[in-house]
């Protein structure tokens, strides 16, 4: 059996996350909207098998279906709505075209009672280590490092700061990923827009800062999962995070849950704290 490794290096230690890889094909395909559009960075999975992957800047992406009774394959983009199809009902199996529509969803606005805020930052770095976190080579698309929010009033979301240290890729495009825990782990994404930041080539230290299209808030009697994930690189290289001794999250495409680790990359979220409820108004 061949062992896909997703790597995460710290201090000249590889720590490996890996998968067994059973028979399987592959089946390559586009993403586009009803205007014929490509649509950029969606997720595609195979139901329930926990198996992902994400389409390109173009919209084009191959999975790998392995053998066994799952013909499913689930597509979603915050700005579109989820789509299913069933690979059995397709004529040709060679590529597969699939539409997708776009979501109905409405931006909410927010009544603050009373006036009692403070501008706050939530940071999760710890201390900070001499080592680095380095995303390194072609196979870490789709992998998401982040932090657990639990927010001790509600808080708005402006912005989410991120430090890079070098990225000799030639651009690497970044993805800030918002989710609300329920449960033990699942994940709901509460987002309606995606938050892309594009990384070009530099030796130099660069400090990040994404910025969503939407009002977020962070409601205090709800847990949050907060992450960077990479979605696109072009050319071989790397790109280098400085790290931090405080626990973090890494999700990726062959684990069927969120794994910790000891280390992060410093996520640091800015914003509004309201000592007084946010109450949604439509």
């Amino acid at each position: 059996k061949n062992m896909k490794r997703i790597s995460l290096l710290l201090l000249g230690i590889a720590v490996s996350l890996s998968a067994l890889c059973q028979n399987e094909k592959h089946l390559t395909g586009t993403v586009k909207n009803a205007k014929g559009q490509s649509i950029e960075y969606v997720t595609v999975e195979v139901k329930d098998r926990d198996i992902r992957t994400i389409s390109d800047a173009h919209g084009n992406f191959t999975v790998k279906i392995p053998d066994g009774n799952s013909t499913k394959l689930i597509f979603s983009h915050v700005s579109y709505s989820p789509k299913t199809v069933d690979i059995n009902d397709i004529a040709d199996k060679g590529h597969l075209n699939v539409v997708m529509e776009p979501s109905e969803y409405m931006l909410h606005d927010f009544a603050v009672i009373g006036k009692k805020m403070k501008e706050k930052t939530l940071k999760h770095k710890g201390l900070h280590l001499p080592g680095d976190a380095v995303y390194k080579g072609l196979d870490n698309i789709g992998l998401e490092m982040g932090v657990f929010v639990n927010p001790k009033h509600d808080f708005h979301v402006k912005n989410v700061n991120l430090n890079i240290r070098k990225c000799t890729y030639s651009k690497c495009t970044l993805s800030i990923n918002m989710y609300e825990i329920v449960g033990k782990d699942s994940l709901i994404n509460i987002l309606h827009k995606p938050i892309y930041s594009v990384i070009e080539k530099s030796q130099v230290k660069q400090s990040i800062v994404f910025q969503p299209q939407e009002q977020l808030y962070f409601t205090h009697d709800k847990r949050y999962y907060v992450s960077m994930e990479i979605v696109d690189i072009q050319s071989d290289g790397m790109i280098v995070f400085p790290v931090y001794l405080k626990e973090c999250y890494l999700r990726a495409p062959e684990l069927s849950k969120i794994e910790k680790i000891p280390i992060n990359i410093g996520l640091s979220i800015k914003g509004y704290e309201y000592k007084t409820p946010v109450k949604e108004t439509n």
